[in-house]
C-alpha cells in the first residue's frame, strides 16, 4: 500500500533497518489458506481492518505489519485478498497474549488482533 499511496507521511517515518517486521497471514479455522481468509478491510476514506491473525511470527517484538485482508468480497479466493501495511500502535490493532510453545522458543508468537483498526489508503 506504500507504494500505491505515495504519501511521504506514510513512507519517512520508516526505517526499515530499524524495525522488525511480521507476516500476518494464518488465521484460526483457515490456517495459511489465503482463499479462506475472514479478516476483512473494508475501505472508506481510509481501510477499515477488522478480524484475527493466529501464531504470527514476531508479532510481539514487531513494529510494522504485513496484514493479509480480504479487501474485495465478491471476488472468491486469493484475488480478492490484499497486503496491507499496519504499524504498531495504530489503534485498534492489539496482541494476545505470547504463545507458549515446546519447541521453537526463538520465534516468538502472538494472536494479532484488528477491531476497527484504521489505516489510511
Amino acid at each position: 500500500m506504500v507504494r500505491r499511496s505515495r504519501r511521504p507521511a506514510t513512507c519517512l517515518g520508516w526505517r526499515p533497518e530499524n524495525l522488525i517486521a511480521s507476516f500476518a497471514l494464518t488465521e484460526p479455522g483457515a490456517g495459511s489458506d489465503a482463499a479462506s481468509l475472514r479478516t476483512r478491510a473494508e475501505r472508506d476514506d481510509e481501510y477499515v481492518i477488522n478480524g484475527t491473525k493466529r501464531f504470527i511470527t514476531n508479532a510481539p517484538e514487531a513494529g510494522i505489519y504485513t496484514v493479509m485482508a480480504r479487501t474485495q468480497p465478491d471476488i472468491a479466493g486469493a484475488d480478492g485478498i490484499s497486503a496491507i501495511l499496519v504499524e504498531r500502535g495504530t489503534p485498534g490493532l492489539s496482541l494476545g497474549k505470547p504463545d507458549k510453545k515446546m519447541g521453537q522458543r526463538g520465534a516468538h508468537t502472538c494472536d494479532v488482533i484488528f477491531e476497527n483498526c484504521r489505516v489510511p489508503v
